[in-house]
């Protein structure tokens, strides 16, 4: 499904235009509260919570609550209908960027879906929504994460710390975007050359 030109030019556009989105294995929903069972799961997830402060002890009205706020997070399912993950993208349309985030069930990891999953969102945020670029941070050793940055051809960019911390600092721009605007630079130059013979 393509964004239609009119959606393009509105000032707070989101992904709801064009949920639910499919791949070869997922399909990607607005995250509801009915992904609260997902959710309990990976709060008890040691090896998911390591990098993320620890295992939560969050109840499950406290967790529907933060499911409410949450209006940039999607959930991924399995053809079959298993949920096994979330991932959150912030839009910012002031500057034409993204920031993604993901946190997936640890029975489901290595396997690919996670790069599946951010693969399909990037490119509907460049080819479909033409945004400059996009951000991920991970947390210094997670390595796993690492992978599907590198996998997604994401650029280590900075390292930064927040709360003693260290995360490292990811971004991936949109080529189609830098290459045109190249090209027209380029142009521009060829143009200004003419006029002063």
């Amino acid at each position: 499904m393509k964004v239609s030109d009119n959606m393009k030019d509105k000032k707070n556009i989101t992904l709801n235009y064009i949920l639910p989105l499919r791949t070869k294995n997922l399909i990607i929903k607005s995250t509801t509260t009915n992904d609260i069972n997902l959710i309990l799961k990976l709060d008890k997830q040691q090896i998911t919570q390591k990098y993320l402060g620890g295992v939560k002890n969050k109840t499950r009205e406290e967790r529907i609550l933060f499911l409410k706020r949450k209006s940039n997070s999607l959930t991924v399912f399995l053809k079959n209908g298993i949920s096994i993950g979330f991932i959150d993208l912030d839009i910012d349309n002031t500057n034409n960027s993204a920031i993604i985030s993901y946190i997936f069930d640890y029975d489901y990891c290595n396997k690919g879906y996670c790069t599946e999953a951010c693969k399909k969102l990037i490119d509907i945020c460049f080819k479909e929504l033409h945004l400059h670029s996009i951000t991920a941070n991970r947390v210094k050793g997670n390595n796993s994460s690492k992978r599907v940055l590198e996998k997604l051809k994401f650029k280590r960019k900075a390292i930064s710390i927040k709360n003693s911390t260290e995360f490292i600092n990811y971004e991936i721009y949109n080529n189609k975007l830098i290459n045109n605007n190249e090209t027209l630079k380029k142009q521009s130059i060829n143009i200004d050359k003419d006029d002063i013979k």
